[in-house]
């Protein structure tokens, strides 16, 4: 996962920093580094940057650019990761992963490429210079072929830059959003739309393996129907901003769902439904709304603290134990049911419930809108390792309980997930063993 948008001025107009403000709207798909490549006196420019996006503008003038977030699941955490990618005049930014790309990049080595990163994602770009001869007078078609061929087993949103044009392309699976928006002024591709500030005068996903080509003039559109997509479902329940719709799906919406579900289909009493923010705020006001139980903004992000999960694992504990803030007056003596997306390796959790048991509450249930994770995921969520899994590790909810030290723990089944989020459409792996 992360995030990435390009912009093409239709009239001649500097679009970086409108760009970079777009990118910083999908600054909860990254949070590891950001990078953007522009048009800048017939080359192509590049400037990237560590950790989060702050109110950076660009001085220079470009009306067409590409940007990236990174959240690292192959490579290292340092700048030479950083996207976009540039070589011989293209760049390329990715949305996904590569998981078997080392043997490609062996390939390559041998045949007199090199390399300024560990990341999959350059593999991408310099594997086409070597398959097509020319990569920049190519179709679209062509590249989606070798793409298709070469990477089928793979995630990828692509999005390559050229002097005069961009071309993006999608997997045949679909694994993560991607859409295209055309306003007064500019062609616009963006992971997500809550990115976009204005209202598109048209707008559409690409969906799966599909490629787009856009120039200052027009774009060009070219999709293949598969019989089967495999969407992230992971993206609805937790990677999205609940502002978004992807995948024809209006997350907030979803979330609010899974929250009912959780409630109707349980039977313990409580005086507060308290969210774990950001990830549990929209099922928790679900379960809230369905269970009729207050819901209390007892548990408060400290400021400058994003997303856990998708921090690096070297700072990852560090910013756990920094995170958050709780209202100790209001729990004492309570009954409290904490509300979360998932539980991917518990240790936000066992913060959470070590902070909150300091306040004395008389109960404590903890409800997830989503299944028991205990699968490895290779395309794009950075689970490589199941005994990294708390529930893969203590089987079920009861043992999670006794680890946890709570009165109760409860998942949405897998079968009734998968009526809410068909299997023919999204990808359940990391939920089945």
């Amino acid at each position: 996962m992360c995030g990435i948008v390009a912009y093409i001025s239709k009239k001649d107009k500097n679009i970086l920093n409108k760009a970079i403000l777009s990118l910083k709207k999908l600054q909860h798909r990254g949070q590891d580094g950001w990078g953007i490549c522009y048009l800048f006196k017939n080359s192509l420019k590049v400037f990237k940057k560590e950790g989060l996006i702050e109110d950076d503008s660009l001085s220079d003038f470009s009306d067409i650019t590409i940007a990236h977030t990174r959240y690292s699941t192959k490579g290292d955490f340092n700048k030479n990761n950083l996207q976009p990618f540039v070589f011989k005049n293209v760049a390329l930014c990715h949305n996904g992963t590569i998981f078997d790309f080392e043997e490609k990049k062996e390939i390559l080595l041998q045949n007199g490429f090199s390399f300024e990163s560990n990341s999959d994602s350059e593999v991408i770009l310099k594997w086409l210079f070597y398959k097509l001869k020319n990569l920049e007078k190519s179709s679209k078609e062509g590249i989606l072929k070798i793409l298709e061929n070469d990477f089928s087993l793979n995630a990828y949103n692509i999005i390559i830059l050229f002097k005069d044009k961009i071309m993006a392309f999608k997997d045949k699976n679909s694994y993560h959003p991607l859409s295209f928006f055309e306003t007064k002024d500019c062609f616009i591709l963006a992971s997500e739309n809550c990115a976009i500030a204005e209202k598109p005068l048209k707008s559409f996903e690409l969906s799966a393996n599909s490629a787009i080509e856009i120039n200052k003039k027009e774009y060009s559109y070219f999709k293949k129907s598969p019989k089967k997509t495999s969407q992230c479902v992971f993206e609805a329940v937790y990677f999205a901003n609940s502002k978004s719709n992807i995948f024809n799906t209006k997350v907030k919406n979803k979330r609010i769902e899974l929250g009912k579900f959780l409630a109707k289909n349980d039977d313990i009493k409580g005086d507060y439904v308290i969210p774990i923010l950001n990830s549990g705020l929209w099922g928790a006001v679900g379960y809230s709304q369905e269970s009729k139980i207050k819901l209390k903004f007892l548990i408060k992000n400290k400021e400058n603290v994003l997303r856990t999960f998708i921090e690096n694992k070297s700072i990852r504990k560090e910013k756990i134990e920094e995170k958050y803030i709780i209202d100790y007056k209001k729990i004492k003596g309570k009954r409290l049911i904490i509300v979360d997306d998932s539980i991917v390796r518990g240790s936000t959790s066992k913060k959470i419930i070590e902070l909150l048991k300091k306040g004395n509450p008389k109960e404590i249930h903890l409800r997830l809108t989503s299944p028991m994770i205990i699968n490895t995921c290779h395309w794009g969520v950075d689970i490589p390792n199941k005994n990294e899994l708390i529930a893969y590790n203590l089987k079920s909810s009861d043992n999670i309980k006794k680890e946890l030290e709570i009165n109760s723990v409860k998942f949405i089944p897998v079968d009734s997930f998968q009526k809410m989020f068909n299997k023919n459409i999204w990808c359940h792996k990391c939920f089945l063993g």
